[in-house]
């Protein structure tokens, strides 16, 4: 996978109402079979085959990305070290694990993130990845003017 994989998802402009979804796998063909997956049901998608390309593609396209599907055991940089990264700069980002390896026991609520165990269906990852948006977005509150700023503030519910 390059970076022209990425441009490629994007550049296809397809209408989403749900923006992007940034697919992290150490494993180059399951990074890619994830993405086409959610591809095929509508959401666009950027890929990253480590933590590093992640942060970088976030830094990017950061307003963009609307969850993060992260494997959860990643060399160097795990999916959950990922998220908290990613979490310093956009709190309220959503968040969905995925691992073959993991007990969903261990990771699941873990920083607001949900769980999906590999291996999975096309069907059932989109469906995993629109309840974890829908599910965000419910338990998701406006606090107006925090701490007297004058501005707002959206904070996930149990973070």
């Amino acid at each position: 996978m390059n970076g022209s994989d990425v441009m490629q998802s994007v550049a296809a402009g397809k209408p989403t109402e749900y923006g992007k979804v940034l697919v992290v796998d150490d494993d180059p063909a399951v990074c890619h079979v994830t993405g086409q997956m959610l591809e095929l049901h509508g959401f666009q998608v950027l890929y990253a085959e480590n933590g590093e390309q992640a942060l970088a593609l976030f830094d990017e396209y950061d307003d963009q990305v609307s969850i993060l599907v992260a494997d959860i055991v990643m060399p160097k940089m795990s999916g959950p070290q990922l998220a908290h990264l990613l979490r310093i700069q956009r709190p309220e980002l959503p968040v969905l694990f995925v691992s073959g390896l993991v007990s969903y026991e261990n990771f699941e609520g873990v920083m607001g993130g949900w769980m999906l165990k590999k291996p999975y269906s096309p069907s059932i990852l989109a469906s995993k990845v629109r309840d974890v948006l829908a599910a965000f977005e419910s338990k998701s509150r406006v606090v107006s003017n925090p701490a007297g700023t004058g501005q707002c503030a959206i904070q996930p519910a149990g973070l």
